[in-house]
């Protein structure tokens, strides 16, 4: 009988410490999962955070740059609409998204995220038909764009009027400084160098009620007093006519661009953007 009755109470002691065992370990597992999960998302996003910077730091994007889009035989700065479609066909068709010129400072300067194959587009002086003719064609498929204007050829014949820049600003697209009436910034004195660089900047920000941060230089003519003026009159980043693709490995001052032009063809256009450096 009192071997029976130990065999029972070591029994009911195996129960008792196999639940407590089970217990012990369902608690522990349920302590590290608290503990680990949070820990393993941080350290995770930490990581895809760290590698999207990294590709961000040596990232070159394209710039595209465009003046007029309209037909005229033998003046290449003219480009058939026709030619600027099929531009922007390739562009959605190869998975490219277009992003503004802030979203483009602010990715690299600002630490944002941009998407995986971002290009921009810019029109340089402001002709009226990137309202008329390359508006409508940016807008189906899906892009926006940047006009670099000449602030003293607003609402003049063949360029654009403050309605059509507002319209242009209300869908998305950014207005950017490119001086008060296109001279050679270079031979300037100082005097009309500031003149030209901040009276522009002033009277496109009255006009749109917005911030204009970005320039580009008339016929790609910079020097260092240049440079220096473009600082002091708040503009954050310029553009040259130089050939390449953005990088910010180089200053904010002197970005580059893609030439576009009447005629260049597909094969060209294809060949400008697989070469950072055409």
């Amino acid at each position: 009988m009192k071997k029976l009755l130990l065999v029972v109470l070591f029994l009911i002691g195996l129960g008792i410490s196999g639940c407590s065992d089970e217990k012990a370990s369902n608690v522990t597992s349920q302590s590290t999962l608290s503990l680990d999960e949070p820990s393993l998302a941080k350290i995770e996003s930490s990581n895809i955070t760290a590698k999207v910077q990294a590709l961000q730091e040596v990232q070159q994007i394209p710039v595209l740059y465009y003046h007029s889009i309209m037909l005229e035989e033998g003046n290449e700065v003219r480009m058939p609409p026709e030619q600027f479609e099929a531009q922007m066909s390739y562009m959605r068709d190869k998975g490219y998204e277009s992003v503004s010129l802030n979203e483009l400072y602010n990715a690299f300067y600002n630490n944002e995220i941009l998407p995986p194959k971002p290009f921009v587009i810019t029109f340089d002086d402001g002709y009226g038909d990137n309202y008329t003719n390359a508006f409508p064609i940016v807008k189906k498929y899906g892009f926006t764009a940047t006009v670099f204007m000449v602030s003293s050829y607003i609402d003049g014949e063949g360029f654009l009027s403050w309605a059509q820049l507002r319209e242009l600003v209300a869908n998305e697209w950014e207005v950017a400084g490119h001086t008060v009436s296109h001279p050679y910034l270079s031979q300037c004195d100082r005097k009309v160098l500031y003149n030209e660089l901040l009276s522009s900047k002033e009277a496109l920000e009255k006009g749109l009620g917005l911030p204009v941060r970005f320039f580009a230089y008339p016929y790609g003519d910079v020097t260092g007093d240049v440079e220096q003026a473009v600082k002091d009159t708040g503009y954050v980043m310029a553009f040259t006519t130089k050939r390449g693709w953005f990088d910010p490995s180089l200053d904010k001052w002197h970005q580059k661009r893609v030439y576009c032009f009447a005629n260049m063809g597909l094969n060209e256009f294809s060949r400008r953007l697989q070469d950072s450096n055409y």
